[in-house]
């Protein structure tokens, strides 16, 4: 049902935490974008994937803007691409892989759309070198209901600009984007460095600082953790048979069926450690496809689809350098001590400055993964990483942590209520929300 009709579908959050029966709208035309009253609560919707619910939910109208897709000017010379904001990321860098160029910075599922990549602020496979989104944006178009299209960039309105970066869309609906591009490497060699513990991957991180491609994955249960690899991805000799872009068709679903049984428990997590542990921690070196560096979520399908029906959820805290170690330690001793089931652990390197509710800042970045949150071990364990990680003056992913409440993001977050001002200031009556904004109290 499109254009002015409204929907009644059952949407969730990528994790699987939060399910909702909502009314979404699929406009055609842009026209049609003022077909909602004006005062009506609605929220912008691009690919879905989003891990929170920053895409429905709390009473709003989703505006599903999967038709506006179109890519509208494309300049080979100065490398710039203007795009519709419904657009996906995967199409983008396939039609962008084709002449030459491609966008530095993407996340890893293909499906998210270029107003998604915008509102959630995304960082890429190395955020310490590209830095997020927001450095490859020269310009984007918002849609605010009672005022129509609003050009923005950062002369023309830096307050608006900055704001709409990690504003999950409370902003406005995020319409069109002009994009900076860069220079693909003309192929990849994926290094691989074994790693006894937490504190050797952050030194790594650091040396290999400039490389296109870095991070790590380390092993999360007791008796092993932090053992892994880091694998850096480094320019080579171009090798002719390395596909550049993939397919559409490769591409990880929006939604993913889940198996009827929960792959993950502690056999499951053993197994899989084990078998990685075997493949990966081991130094050397091999040809990577680019396609694989950029959407290695197109390879997980098994894994996601392995928490089965009581979903996933993921934390992802920055901490400073000065503090990571300390900050490794505790976490080891913790996970020694509650033992909870961590089905993945990755390590990135960031280098930037943290900005309203943005994940940046220079230090490293840990992401956990964990089945079951719901599970009272879990969630104490959750509750006990929080801590942690604030006491270390850590910084919580937002659009990828669905479990903390506005308390615990306020302490995380010395400038959350002036970045809530900012962003109230563009949502004055906030009849732009979703069940994101609601469980921050944004």
């Amino acid at each position: 049902m499109r254009g002015y009709a409204l929907a009644d579908v059952p949407l969730e959050s990528f994790d699987r935490q939060y399910r909702a029966r909502c009314r979404v709208q699929r406009p055609d035309r842009y026209r049609l974008l003022d077909a909602l009253p004006a005062d009506a609560p609605s929220i912008a919707r691009g690919g879905g994937v989003s891990y929170v619910g920053a895409s429905f939910g709390n009473g709003a109208i989703s505006q599903d803007l999967g038709a506006f897709d179109r890519l509208l000017a494309f300049d080979p010379q100065r490398g710039t691409l203007t795009v519709e904001a419904g657009a996906r990321i995967g199409d983008v860098q396939r039609f962008l892989l084709a002449r030459g160029w491609y966008l530095p910075v993407a996340p890893g599922h293909p499906r998210a759309s270029i107003g998604g990549c915008i509102a959630a602020d995304v960082h890429g496979k190395n955020p310490a070198r590209d830095g997020t989104f927001r450095a490859w944006v020269e310009a984007f178009e918002l849609h605010r209901a009672g005022e129509g299209f609003v050009q923005v960039d950062r002369a023309r309105d830096a307050g608006l600009f900055d704001a709409s970066f990690a504003g999950f869309g409370l902003t406005g609906s995020i319409t069109r984007a002009t994009l900076r591009l860069a220079r693909p490497p003309s192929a990849l060699v994926l290094r691989r460095v074994p790693v006894a513990d937490l504190a050797e991957a952050a030194r790594i991180l650091r040396e290999a600082a400039n490389a296109p491609v870095l991070y790590g994955w380390h092993d999360a249960r007791a008796a092993h953790f932090g053992r892994g690899v880091v694998r850096i991805g480094l320019a080579s000799d171009p090798v002719a048979s390395l596909p550049a872009g993939g397919d559409a068709g490769s591409d990880l679903p929006a939604s993913i069926r889940a198996l009827p049984f929960a792959l993950w428990n502690r056999l499951g997590i053993g197994a899989a450690n084990t078998w990685l542990a075997t493949r990966w921690c081991r130094a050397g070196q091999a040809p990577l496809p680019l396609s694989d560096a950029l959407f290695p979520l197109n390879r997980a399908r098994l894994y996601f689809a392995g928490y089965g029906q009581a979903g996933m959820v993921e934390a992802q805290w920055l901490v400073p350098h000065p503090r990571f170690e300390a900050f490794a330690h505790a976490l080891s001793e913790c996970v020694a001590r509650m033992r909870p089931r961590i089905a993945l652990l990755a390590s990135k390197l960031f280098a930037g400055t943290p900005d309203g509710f943005s994940f940046d800042g220079k230090g490293i970045a840990l992401a956990l993964q964990l089945p079951h949150p719901a599970s009272t071990a879990q969630r104490a364990f959750l509750e006990a990483l929080a801590e942690i990680a604030i006491a270390h003056d850590g910084r919580p992913n937002l659009i990828k942590e669905s479990t903390l409440d506005p308390h615990a993001v306020r302490r995380a977050l010395g400038g959350f209520e002036a970045a809530r001002m900012r962003l109230a200031h563009h949502n004055p009556a906030g009849r732009r929300t979703s069940e994101l904004a609601r469980r921050l109290a944004l």
